[in-house]
């Protein structure tokens, strides 16, 4: 039945939707959370910034266990599917990776704001990421349906967290879901999980200390202001990713240290530098 299914969804292919759909499927990937995190953690509001990237870097180690957990295949070679951009499909099926970052990216943004116009842009930018994982042939009906409710009752998690808990409370539930997906990162031994505990636990030692002793704020900003530390922030991240991956082993060890440090410098070194040079 859900082989059918696909098939009936790729049945109105067409170039004009391969492009667009192409497009959306970017709505849940790395690229757009790193865009949608820093413009709102340095540049619009500290406090959202960091609750919208835990409750997503929880949601990235919950979909990479439920992953190895289950070990689905993807439709990729079924008969009659059309496979279109298959880079983005790394890893088990189920649930989708991409629905689930964008359902809880977006809607954990849509319940820290609470309007009904931004509630509704956060559903729809979902469901199109969810039905642009079927169009481009990469996962199952189920697969983007799991992601969409995990994602929505992470990101609901998340806010019931930042709404009851005081910021020393916070820190020491960053610190305490580290621990505990670290022996989980050790025997599943899996790439993309290596990845998404890395960031998780350069998060979780980061904020702490950018509380402490950096202390970085979003009011002052004029829109130039905002322009320059967005440029510089990206800049220096694109700069240590490149430098990263040409001194680090493509290990998993060395995956997650380099995830770490990337958030590492995320979430500190970049807040750092923004008040060294009053930017």
């Amino acid at each position: 039945m859900e082989l059918q299914m696909l098939l009936a969804i790729q049945a109105i292919a067409n170039p004009v939707l391969d492009y667009l759909f192409i497009a959306v499927t970017i709505l849940g990937e790395p690229i757009a959370a790193i865009i949608v995190l820093t413009v709102v953690y340095w540049l619009w509001d500290k406090e959202t910034g960091e609750y919208m990237s835990f409750t997503l870097l929880l949601s990235l180690n919950i979909n990479g266990l439920v992953k190895n957990i289950f070990k689905l295949p993807r439709p990729i070679g079924e008969k009659g599917v059309r496979t279109l951009r298959p880079e983005t499909a790394t890893g088990n099926s189920f649930p989708s990776g991409h629905t689930q970052t964008a359902a809880t990216l977006y809607c954990s943004y849509a319940w820290r704001v609470r309007r009904t116009w931004i509630t509704a842009g956060a559903l729809l930018l979902t469901v199109l990421t969810a039905v642009s994982r079927l169009y481009l042939g990469v996962h199952w009906p189920k697969d983007v349906l799991a992601g969409l409710l995990l994602g929505v009752a992470v990101s609901i998690g998340g806010y019931l967290l930042f709404t009851n808990i005081n910021r020393d409370g916070c820190e020491r539930v960053y610190l305490l879901t580290a621990a505990i997906f670290l022996p989980l990162a050790i025997l599943l031994a899996d790439a993309d999980f290596a990845k998404s505990y890395g960031m998780l636990l350069g998060f979780a030692v980061a904020v702490p200390l950018e509380h402490r002793y950096v202390k970085f704020s979003t009011d002052y900003l004029t829109l130039g202001g905002k322009l320059k530390r967005e440029a510089l922030g990206l800049a220096v991240l694109i700069a240590a990713k490149l430098l990263l991956k040409m001194v680090l082993p493509a290990t998993l060890l060395f995956d997650a240290l380099e995830y770490a440090m990337i958030a590492f410098i995320t979430f500190f070194v970049c807040p750092m530098l923004f008040v060294k040079l009053r930017i």
